[in-house]
């Protein structure tokens, strides 16, 4: 595993995603633009280390593997530790996410296992 273990991530499932821009899209459409440009940080209310995340897919998979950690509090050059956005601006376009972090890695792991023909190598089975 790259990290220790211990970073903080803010996941967001891909419709709440899709859902957030189409409302930007709607209220910028409804209204004549201001700006060219606009910004608006995405993201959930909360957070979740690493390790709680692989623990609930093992968890839902039945695994129990070794786990091994590098790279100490930052898997790569440029990760950051701890990522919790500010959202306060999208959440004032009447935007929240539908799911939790923990229900949209449920989710999204739930989706590969029924669509395990993505992860697979030649000659490799998959999920």
């Amino acid at each position: 595993m790259l990290g220790d273990g211990t970073q903080r991530k803010s996941y967001l499932y891909v419709q709440d995603c899709i859902a957030a821009m189409l409302r930007v899209l709607e209220q910028e459409t409804a209204r004549a633009a201001r700006h060219q440009v606009e910004i608006y940080n995405l993201g959930a209310d909360e957070f979740c280390q690493l390790k709680d995340s692989i623990q609930w897919i093992c968890d839902y998979l039945k695994l129990s593997p070794r786990l091994e950690f590098s790279g100490g509090d930052r898997g790569w050059v440029g990760d950051n530790p701890f990522i919790f956005l500010a959202t306060k601006k999208i959440q004032a376009a009447g935007w929240q996410p539908k799911f939790s972090i923990r229900e949209g890695v449920m989710k999204t792991v739930k989706w590969l296992v029924k669509n395990g023909w993505l992860l697979q190598r030649r000659g490799r089975p998959g999920l």
